[in-house]
């Protein structure tokens, strides 16, 4: 399905990731996120409002990712658990979650390597009608 192309809305991120412990840090990155990718998602690929969910997910697993990491950083990998004896760090469990729903939305939006190469980037050819979703 070809849909018309239309400029990504930013969405109210307290509205998607509520407002408890730590959201502002990571409603901070997930925007600062949105507003690096979109830009390039919408010239290369003619993602649309329609779309955007794939973009959201994709913004919040990254930031969910970030701030796993800054709690293994702070923390350790290694933790004390409830009987007293180190465990494995809980967010390590995070990352490795969102690392899985990242590289799924990667693939979907073109942002790997290897997805950006099999982009085709439509070609604008002078003789045709420049506005196809008139």
């Amino acid at each position: 399905m070809a849909l018309p192309p239309s400029d990504l809305t930013e969405p109210d991120w307290g509205t998607v990731l509520g407002n408890g412990p730590g959201a502002d840090k990571v409603k901070a990155d997930v925007s600062d996120i949105w507003r690096r990718i979109v830009p390039a998602l919408s010239a290369a690929t003619r993602i649309t409002n329609a779309q955007r969910e794939v973009v959201i997910t994709f913004c919040t697993a990254q930031a969910r990712v970030w701030e796993a990491e800054r709690l293994i950083s702070r923390d350790g990998l290694l933790v004390v658990g409830a009987n007293g004896v180190l465990v494995k760090n809980p967010a390590t469990t995070v990352v490795n979650a969102y690392s899985s729903i990242l590289r799924a939305a990667r693939v979907e939006l073109g942002l790997s390597p290897s997805a950006a190469a099999r982009i085709a980037i439509p070609q604008n050819d002078d003789n045709a009608d420049s506005d196809i979703w008139d």
